[in-house]
């Protein structure tokens, strides 16, 4: 029996599945984060190391590949797995490939908004990104985003420099503070504390289901700066592309609106774009290049299989909470 390990990681988790090559799930892990940039490495060599100890089993000596797609890590990553057992093949994925091929394409635009954000494009003779200059230059639409204009709209609400909004009091009762003014010692002396702020990103969830009109505003504002970096990303190529848009991440899970605003800033210049969530985390896409590499038809029976791929990776289908 042949065994293989998918891995995506990126801001705020790892995910990694090992499974065989009759497509049955022997094992799971998942971790936090393993970007360098805001996590001491450290710390993600602890994670991964503990990671890959729960999930290969003393009784696997090979693995027949590793296919992963991680901001950061992916050496450490390796290593960890080489550790603890023979590995014959690695590929290290596209992030802008994975979530195209969990949604069925090989081809396409990525629309990534996660704890970060980026548009990919993805095409037979091209792939490039837009974006992606993290959380001090850039992450415009992504969870840190919307998180930190959360928190600043909480701010402006306080001091009366803005409108009221119901993000004040969700704040304060969910991060259970006497006073605003602690969020400055709260934020401030988390180590991760990027992924903390995005994490409010849910707190604006809420109030925009509650028809916060400032939450709503900070969601149709994310929606712009995606369209804006792929609008960036068609116009490098040309204009014209193969392919769907896939919206995804985790920011795209929290509000309709979002997607809705930024599938009309599109469909105002490109009225003809598909413009799709992807079908699983992309974590799975890493599994479908694999089928792809063992069999080349493979994507073209990815809608007659859905169903059964769909059960095989309940536990990794795309949820929004809309």
């Amino acid at each position: 029996m042949r065994y293989y390990i998918a891995a995506d990681g990126g801001g705020t988790k790892l995910q990694v599945i090992l499974y065989n090559e009759d497509l049955e799930i022997i094992n799971t892990a998942k971790s936090t984060g393993t970007n360098f940039l805001f996590k001491p490495k450290s710390d993600v060599e602890k994670e991964i190391d503990e990671l890959t100890e729960k999930l290969i089993p003393k009784s696997i000596t090979e693995i027949e590949a590793v296919d992963l797609m991680l901001v950061g890590g992916s050496r450490i990553f390796i290593d960890a797995v080489s550790s603890r057992c023979t590995v014959k093949d690695i590929s290290y994925r596209g992030e802008g490939a994975t979530p195209l091929a969990a949604s069925g394409y090989l081809y396409g635009i990525t629309a990534q908004a996660g704890t970060g954000s980026d548009a990919f494009m993805v095409q037979p003779d091209d792939r490039f990104l837009i974006g992606g200059w993290g959380a001090i230059l850039g992450d415009e639409g992504g969870g840190y985003d919307i998180g930190l204009n959360s928190l600043k709209a909480a701010i402006y609400s306080f001091d009366g420099r803005g409108e009221n909004t119901l993000l004040y009091d969700l704040i304060m009762e969910e991060w259970k503070l006497s006073s605003l003014w602690d969020l400055v010692s709260v934020i401030h002396n988390d180590p991760d504390y990027r992924r903390l702020v995005a994490s409010v990103s849910y707190i604006t969830e809420k109030a925009a289901k509650m028809g916060d009109q400032i939450a709503l505003r900070i969601y149709e504002n994310a929606a712009h700066a995606m369209s804006l970096q792929v609008f960036a990303a068609i116009n490098r190529y040309g204009g014209n592309w193969t392919g769907p848009i896939v919206t995804s991440g985790g920011a795209w899970k929290g509000s309709r609106h979002m997607f809705d605003t930024f599938s009309k800033d599109i469909r105002n210049k490109y009225p003809e774009a598909e413009i799709i969530f992807p079908v699983f985390e992309p974590v799975i896409g890493c599994i479908v290049l694999r089928m792809c590499e063992k069999d080349e038809g493979f994507i073209n029976k990815f809608d007659k299989n859905r169903a059964s791929l769909e059960e095989i990776f309940k536990d990794y289908l795309y949820r929004k909470s809309f």
